[in-house]
């Protein structure tokens, strides 16, 4: 057919890392791929072959997803990545953001990325620093994590979490004693920032309130 698209393998040539393909196109066009020689077994192409479009594209669309595949286990070997910031990384690497978020996908699927358990770490660090509920899933999603995940995480995992004394434990260490409507003012603000609501907030101050009562008094009866 007139405008039927083929490819001729003009050479193949070996190299350290494996082939490169030079293939041109009857339009004209030349392409050259660099591939595994897992790939070249694979691809089972000689020089000299005459390949038809489909079968081109496919060729190169598993190249692109293989050399991907490999750019991900090396940046995965540098550091604990999740989905979002895998494929960024590929991104970076040149890859299309559909490529680089299949493989990230791929990854996660083959069990080289545990979402599940990078959430449940971050929300232990994120307890010890005494941030609410709100603030977690907040530092969570901003991280690049599926909003539902994390809030299906929390209500799961984190209901049993005492809030109101974590808030609690706030303002007896940063605020007491409130000696002006300033100093209330500005630990509002505070709690509010760290992700505590209105009720848990009410909850603290009276936790901490009864706690320094306690503790005056203990202390007057000695």
């Amino acid at each position: 057919m007139e405008n039927e698209i083929y490819y001729k393998v003009e050479k193949i040539k070996k190299t350290p890392a494996g082939r490169t393909f030079c293939i041109k196109s009857n339009m004209g066009t030349v392409f050259e791929m660099l591939v595994s020689n897992e790939q070249y077994e694979r691809f089972d192409i000689e020089e000299g072959e005459i390949i038809d479009d489909e079968h081109f594209l496919k060729i190169r669309e598993e190249m692109l997803f293989d050399n991907a595949r490999r750019a991900a286990f090396s940046i995965l070997s540098c550091g604990e990545n999740n989905k979002k910031s895998l494929s960024t990384k590929l991104q970076a690497r040149g890859f299309s953001y559909e490529l680089s978020k299949n493989v990230a996908i791929y990854m996660e699927h083959r069990g080289y990325i545990d979402e599940k358990k990078q959430i449940k770490l971050l929300c232990q660090n994120y307890l010890k620093k005494k941030y609410g509920k709100l603030k977690i899933i907040n530092e969570l999603v901003s991280h690049g994590y599926q909003r539902e995940d994390v809030q299906e995480f929390v209500k799961k995992n984190l209901d049993k979490v005492d809030f109101a004394d974590n808030c609690a434990y706030i303002i007896e260490n940063k605020f007491m004693p409130l000696k002006t409507q300033d100093d209330v003012k500005k630990m509002m603000g505070t709690l509010l920032r760290y992700g505590y609501n209105i009720g848990e907030i009410k909850d603290g101050i009276k936790i901490a309130t009864d706690r320094a009562k306690q503790s005056e008094n203990g202390e007057n009866n000695e």
